[in-house]
């Protein structure tokens, strides 16, 4: 039932944004100086419609809202290539990478191609030039919290454009927030070109994005809907999307609608650390079709694990040991563990200061020193750092039974 109801509102979304189309003024960056740098960035974006600013939660933040980096933690790379029409290419390469007590770092490249042009002067004679155009931005990204709900981010993009073997350079400044309303609601802002480029005579226009993004059922489902204004036209441009967990983080599907009213659609794997991600949309030309990968590693981790998870304070396992590894971006402030019942009550409590220990035992009694009975129980740490944020890990579960004889268990390897 909770699928099906995942799926409805997915649909009904998508829905509501073609059923509001017409209401906004069509208009595209067609023509306009860097208009490839509004093309949709990596397969998952694509697929919910390019909607991504009030997201921003995968290393293609460096391109749709820097701040978001500052959300995510380990450290990610991201590729892309994509065959356009007419002998056309358009690749991307992302690295973002968390600093404890720094912030996040990202570094960007997107590059199109395109080649096979007939040039010729004003008397259709053949020119002896290049018949290429590239163009391409390197992006350097750098994002961190200004409070527990508020991150900002900035990129410093360095342009460069060779078309038909004349060639310059430009630099340009975008800037990037995110406020999280509450876990399952955040806005994004992105102001692209604050400082504009100049290019081979052509100056970047500016422009303004608002994203508003829902993260519901545990995350499960997200959205996102972006309104833009480009200030070198007079319409706004709008796009929605969404992707539904489909089963256990390692399987979704994704679509989204803009302003043009082109149609996306996208599915993604990951297993593990890697993950792999389609999309295609209809273009005037016919179906677009873009695949991207991604690796992430390292980076920050706050988990715990139980050895044995089955115990017995009056057997020969008396106690068991969780295992602990909280490492933060910021110093940890204060942290706690606490220990449930099957009815979710606490019935022990572990906390300080700084750093929690490596190790917590816990030998099956309560806060008030009484036996806790047989039954299921789970645990789960929680740390606060020094900017105020709070972070939680796995939830770990034990058991304590009394009535058998207990087996070995296995080692203390955190996942």
């Amino acid at each position: 039932m909770l699928k099906k109801i995942r799926l409805i509102l997915t649909a009904a979304i998508i829905l509501f944004a073609m059923n509001q189309g017409a209401v906004w003024a069509e208009t595209g960056d067609h023509g306009l100086p860097g208009e490839y740098l509004s093309y949709d960035i990596g397969a998952r974006a694509a697929g919910m419609g390019g909607a991504m600013t009030g997201l921003a939660d995968d290393v293609a933040a460096i391109f749709y809202n820097p701040a978001g980096l500052a959300t995510q933690n380990p450290i990610r790379i991201g590729l892309q290539h994509v065959m356009l029409f007419e002998d056309t290419m358009f690749d991307f390469f992302g690295f973002s990478m968390p600093i404890a007590e720094f912030g996040h770092i990202g570094i960007g490249l997107v590059f199109l191609h395109s080649t096979g042009f007939d040039v010729r002067d004003e008397n259709y004679n053949p020119l002896s030039i290049s018949d290429a155009v590239s163009q391409g931005a390197f992006y350097f990204s750098y994002a961190r919290d200004i409070r527990p709900n508020i991150t900002a981010g900035a990129n410093i993009k360095v342009i460069y454009e060779d078309i038909f073997g004349h060639s310059g350079t430009g630099v340009g400044i975008d800037l990037g927030g995110i406020y999280s309303l509450i876990p399952e609601f955040q806005i994004g802002f992105y102001f692209n070109n604050v400082l504009s480029p100049q290019v081979l005579g052509d100056t970047f226009f500016g422009g303004a994005t608002l994203g508003l993004a829902g993260k519901l059922f545990n995350e499960d489902l997200l959205l996102d809907a972006d309104i833009s204004k480009s200030f070198g036209n007079q319409g706004i441009k709008w796009k929605v999307g969404g992707e539904l967990n489909v089963y256990e983080d390692m399987a979704f599907v994704r679509s989204g609608l803009d302003d043009e009213m082109r149609v996306h659609v996208g599915v993604g794997g990951k297993y593990r650390n890697i993950t792999l991600d389609y999309a295609t949309s209809i273009e005037p030309l016919g179906l677009a079709h873009k695949i991207s990968a991604g690796y992430s590693f390292g980076g920050f981790e706050v988990g715990i694990k139980a050895t044995p998870k089955i115990f017995s304070p009056v057997g020969i396992r008396k106690t068991t040991t969780f295992a602990v590894i909280a490492v933060s971006k910021y110093l940890v402030q204060e942290w706690e563990m606490n220990i449930k019942d099957q009815n979710g009550d606490i019935v022990r409590t572990y906390s300080g200061e700084d750093n929690p220990p490596n190790q917590i035992v816990w030998n099956g009694k309560d806060d008030r020193g009484l036996p806790a009975p047989d039954g299921n129980f789970s645990s789960q740490l929680i740390i606060t750092d020094s900017n105020g944020k709070v972070i939680k890990s796995n939830i770990e579960s034990v058991k304590i039974q009394s009535a058998v004889p207990l087996g070995g268990e296995g080692g203390l390897e955190l996942d």
